[in-house]
Protein backbone atom coordinates (compact mmCIF):
# COMPACT_ATOMS: atom_id res chain seq x y z
CA UNK A 1 0.00 0.00 0.00
CA UNK A 2 1.12 4.00 -0.81
CA UNK A 3 -0.43 6.39 1.14
CA UNK A 4 -0.05 9.74 0.07
CA UNK A 5 2.22 10.82 2.09
CA UNK A 6 4.58 8.09 1.17
CA UNK A 7 3.63 8.52 -2.19
CA UNK A 8 4.96 12.39 -1.91
CA UNK A 9 8.75 10.96 -0.40
CA UNK A 10 8.78 8.58 -3.57
CA UNK A 11 8.06 10.07 -6.45
CA UNK A 12 11.40 11.74 -6.65
CA UNK A 13 12.87 8.37 -6.82
CA UNK A 14 10.52 6.77 -8.83
CA UNK A 15 9.36 9.15 -11.75
CA UNK A 16 12.98 9.43 -13.09
CA UNK A 17 13.54 6.54 -13.85
CA UNK A 18 10.05 5.32 -14.93
CA UNK A 19 10.13 8.59 -17.82
CA UNK A 20 13.80 7.31 -18.55
CA UNK A 21 12.42 3.85 -19.35
CA UNK A 22 10.00 4.74 -21.20
CA UNK A 23 11.79 7.33 -22.98
CA UNK A 24 14.89 4.07 -23.67
CA UNK A 25 12.21 1.11 -25.03
CA UNK A 26 10.73 4.10 -27.35
CA UNK A 27 14.29 4.52 -29.12
CA UNK A 28 14.57 1.02 -29.33
CA UNK A 29 16.71 0.23 -26.05
CA UNK A 30 14.05 -2.13 -24.41
CA UNK A 31 16.42 -3.96 -21.94
CA UNK A 32 17.55 -0.53 -20.85
CA UNK A 33 14.45 0.82 -20.70
CA UNK A 34 12.80 -2.30 -18.56
CA UNK A 35 15.79 -2.12 -16.01
CA UNK A 36 15.01 1.60 -15.75
CA UNK A 37 11.55 0.90 -15.19
CA UNK A 38 12.43 -2.28 -12.51
CA UNK A 39 14.26 0.51 -10.63
CA UNK A 40 11.07 2.67 -10.33
CA UNK A 41 9.42 -0.71 -9.36
CA UNK A 42 11.40 -1.46 -6.54
CA UNK A 43 11.23 2.12 -5.44
CA UNK A 44 7.84 2.23 -5.10
CA UNK A 45 7.71 -1.08 -3.45
CA UNK A 46 10.54 0.47 -0.76
CA UNK A 47 8.06 2.94 0.32
CA UNK A 48 5.11 0.68 0.87
CA UNK A 49 3.08 2.38 4.17
CA UNK A 50 0.79 -0.58 4.85
CA UNK A 51 -1.89 -0.46 7.22
CA UNK A 52 -1.73 -1.96 11.06
CA UNK A 53 -3.92 -1.84 13.69
CA UNK A 54 -3.23 -2.38 16.67
CA UNK A 55 -5.24 -2.32 20.26
CA UNK A 56 -2.24 -1.41 22.43
CA UNK A 57 -1.47 -2.70 26.31
CA UNK A 58 -1.07 0.36 28.07
CA UNK A 59 2.40 -1.27 29.62
CA UNK A 60 3.90 -2.59 26.34
CA UNK A 61 6.54 -0.37 24.04
CA UNK A 62 6.11 -1.39 20.71
CA UNK A 63 8.28 -1.83 17.86
CA UNK A 64 9.30 1.85 15.66
CA UNK A 65 10.33 -0.18 13.15
CA UNK A 66 10.62 -2.96 11.25
CA UNK A 67 13.86 -5.12 10.84
CA UNK A 68 16.38 -7.12 12.69
CA UNK A 69 17.04 -6.18 16.12
CA UNK A 70 20.81 -5.71 16.31
CA UNK A 71 21.22 -4.78 19.95
CA UNK A 72 19.56 -4.26 23.35
CA UNK A 73 21.72 -3.03 26.02
CA UNK A 74 22.43 -0.28 28.53
CA UNK A 75 23.28 3.51 26.83
CA UNK A 76 23.89 6.57 27.97
CA UNK A 77 21.13 9.32 27.22
CA UNK A 78 20.99 12.89 28.13
CA UNK A 79 17.05 13.31 27.38
CA UNK A 80 16.33 10.65 30.02
CA UNK A 81 16.38 11.94 33.54
CA UNK A 82 19.84 10.29 35.07
CA UNK A 83 21.23 9.74 31.78
CA UNK A 84 20.90 6.09 31.44
CA UNK A 85 18.90 4.42 29.10
CA UNK A 86 17.91 0.60 28.00
CA UNK A 87 18.35 0.83 24.21
CA UNK A 88 16.89 -1.36 21.47
CA UNK A 89 18.15 -1.02 18.30
CA UNK A 90 16.80 -2.07 15.17
CA UNK A 91 18.35 -2.75 11.84
CA UNK A 92 16.19 -2.15 8.36
CA UNK A 93 17.33 -3.40 5.42
CA UNK A 94 16.93 -2.35 2.05
CA UNK A 95 13.65 -4.98 2.08
CA UNK A 96 11.97 -4.14 4.70
CA UNK A 97 8.99 -1.56 5.51
CA UNK A 98 10.83 1.87 6.05
CA UNK A 99 8.04 3.80 7.84
CA UNK A 100 8.94 4.40 12.03
CA UNK A 101 6.03 4.14 14.00
CA UNK A 102 5.93 5.85 17.30
CA UNK A 103 6.44 3.11 20.66
CA UNK A 104 4.40 4.56 22.91
CA UNK A 105 1.81 7.50 23.50
CA UNK A 106 2.39 10.69 24.07
CA UNK A 107 3.48 14.18 23.17
CA UNK A 108 6.02 15.20 21.09
CA UNK A 109 7.89 17.27 23.48
CA UNK A 110 11.18 17.62 21.89
CA UNK A 111 13.50 17.18 18.69
CA UNK A 112 16.52 17.49 16.91
CA UNK A 113 18.21 17.07 14.13
CA UNK A 114 22.35 15.48 14.23
CA UNK A 115 24.63 15.43 11.70
CA UNK A 116 27.02 13.06 11.46
CA UNK A 117 28.37 10.56 9.22
CA UNK A 118 27.23 7.82 6.78
CA UNK A 119 28.38 4.84 7.80
CA UNK A 120 26.27 1.48 6.87
CA UNK A 121 23.23 1.04 9.27
CA UNK A 122 24.30 -2.44 10.91
CA UNK A 123 27.32 -0.98 12.02
CA UNK A 124 28.08 -0.16 15.72
CA UNK A 125 29.25 3.07 14.76
CA UNK A 126 26.22 3.96 12.76
CA UNK A 127 24.76 5.48 16.29
CA UNK A 128 27.06 8.58 15.24
CA UNK A 129 25.21 8.98 11.85
CA UNK A 130 22.88 11.77 10.91
CA UNK A 131 19.90 11.39 12.63
CA UNK A 132 16.69 12.25 13.76
CA UNK A 133 15.81 12.29 17.32
CA UNK A 134 12.53 12.52 19.23
CA UNK A 135 11.61 12.51 22.70
CA UNK A 136 8.31 11.45 23.47
CA UNK A 137 6.21 11.99 26.57
CA UNK A 138 3.25 9.71 27.82
CA UNK A 139 1.47 8.25 30.76
CA UNK A 140 4.83 6.16 31.62
CA UNK A 141 7.48 8.87 31.30
CA UNK A 142 9.94 9.76 28.59
CA UNK A 143 10.22 7.12 25.47
CA UNK A 144 13.55 8.86 23.12
CA UNK A 145 12.78 7.79 19.28
CA UNK A 146 16.78 8.01 17.08
CA UNK A 147 15.69 7.65 13.73
CA UNK A 148 19.49 7.07 11.98
CA UNK A 149 20.45 7.32 8.33
CA UNK A 150 22.40 5.19 6.70
CA UNK A 151 24.95 5.12 3.67
CA UNK A 152 22.63 4.80 0.54
CA UNK A 153 19.93 7.94 0.15
CA UNK A 154 21.11 9.85 3.46
CA UNK A 155 17.29 11.49 4.23
CA UNK A 156 15.05 11.51 6.97
CA UNK A 157 11.22 12.29 5.99
CA UNK A 158 9.74 13.89 9.53
CA UNK A 159 5.80 14.00 9.59
CA UNK A 160 5.31 14.90 13.25
CA UNK A 161 6.06 18.50 14.94
CA UNK A 162 7.04 19.53 18.39
CA UNK A 163 3.96 19.40 21.10
CA UNK A 164 2.17 17.10 18.65
CA UNK A 165 0.50 14.27 20.60
CA UNK A 166 0.83 10.91 18.54
CA UNK A 167 -0.58 7.29 19.59
CA UNK A 168 1.17 3.95 19.54
CA UNK A 169 2.04 3.02 16.08
CA UNK A 170 1.45 5.78 14.70
CA UNK A 171 3.84 7.05 11.83
CA UNK A 172 5.90 9.14 12.66
CA UNK A 173 9.16 9.71 9.50
CA UNK A 174 10.55 7.44 7.35
CA UNK A 175 13.98 7.22 6.57
CA UNK A 176 15.02 6.54 3.14
CA UNK A 177 16.79 3.03 2.43
CA UNK A 178 19.13 1.34 4.37
CA UNK A 179 18.88 2.81 8.23
CA UNK A 180 18.75 1.88 11.54
CA UNK A 181 16.00 2.82 14.58
CA UNK A 182 17.08 3.28 18.60
CA UNK A 183 14.05 3.30 21.05
CA UNK A 184 15.26 4.38 24.43
CA UNK A 185 13.46 4.39 27.87
CA UNK A 186 14.67 5.13 31.66
CA UNK A 187 17.06 2.44 32.43
CA UNK A 188 15.13 0.59 35.20
CA UNK A 189 11.67 0.85 33.97
CA UNK A 190 10.83 -1.48 31.58
CA UNK A 191 12.26 -4.99 30.38
CA UNK A 192 13.07 -5.99 27.34
CA UNK A 193 10.73 -8.63 25.22
CA UNK A 194 13.29 -9.25 22.46
CA UNK A 195 16.67 -9.80 21.84
CA UNK A 196 19.22 -9.79 19.26
CA UNK A 197 18.63 -11.57 15.85
CA UNK A 198 14.89 -11.17 16.43
CA UNK A 199 12.64 -10.12 13.76
CA UNK A 200 10.15 -6.98 14.30
CA UNK A 201 7.86 -5.51 12.66
CA UNK A 202 6.59 -1.69 13.36
CA UNK A 203 3.36 -0.89 15.45
CA UNK A 204 3.19 -4.47 15.74
CA UNK A 205 6.25 -6.52 18.10
CA UNK A 206 6.04 -5.56 21.69
CA UNK A 207 9.84 -4.52 22.25
CA UNK A 208 9.51 -3.73 26.15
CA UNK A 209 7.04 -3.90 29.12
CA UNK A 210 7.15 -1.40 31.67
CA UNK A 211 7.44 -2.55 35.58
CA UNK A 212 4.88 -2.36 37.52
CA UNK A 213 5.52 0.62 39.74
CA UNK A 214 7.65 1.95 37.68
CA UNK A 215 7.32 5.09 36.53
CA UNK A 216 9.87 6.56 33.38
CA UNK A 217 11.76 9.87 33.51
Amino acid sequence: MITRRSWQTAKSYVLGPLFLGVALVLAGWRRSGLLAAGIAGASLLFFRDPERPLDPEPDVVYAAADGVVTDVEDAHEAWIAGGEALRISTFLSIHNVHVNRSPVEGSITKMEEVAGGFLPAFLGGSKGNYQNRIAIDGPQGRAVVAQIAGVVARRISRWIETGESVAVGQRIGLIHFGSRTDVLLPAGSADPLVNPGDLVRAGVTPLARYRKGESAS
